[in-house]
């Protein structure tokens, strides 16, 4: 499995309207990526310093694909209509990064799990 990660590092001056972010981008950001194979979908809300520090990182939004190739092709596809609605919630820009899953511990032991999201079940890597 593989995970898409676009987090997003305290600035000064900067703005976040985390919830914006999660009410009405992360449903848009389902219902594009849905259709090219996302798996799963959480955004996180960092427990930042306060005030922030330049640098920290103070949301992310994690997207699973089954393979890098689906993670690549779906951020071909939709790419640009995420960005372009990126300044309705923050004035910074997001880094994104791809990253090879696995899981240990009691969550590996619970084996497929079926996505809040999708309702597909998601297997254990």
């Amino acid at each position: 499995m593989v995970r898409v990660i676009a987090f997003y590092r305290w600035r000064a001056g900067a703005t976040f309207d985390h919830d914006y972010y999660g009410s009405q981008y992360m449903p848009m950001v389902r219902q594009w990526l849905m259709p090219h194979g996302l798996l799963a979908l959480e955004c996180d809300r960092y427990l930042a310093a306060v005030p922030c520090e330049d640098g920290e990182i103070i949301a992310a939004t994690n997207a699973y694909f089954s393979s890098v190739d689906t993670a690549k092709a779906a951020l071909k596809a939709v790419g640009g209509m995420l960005q372009s609605h990126v300044t309705r919630y923050t004035n910074l820009q997001p880094e994104i990064r791809l990253a090879l899953v696995s899981r240990f511990g009691a969550a590996a032991a619970f084996g497929p799990r079926p996505d809040e999201v999708t309702g597909r079940t998601v297997p254990p890597t």
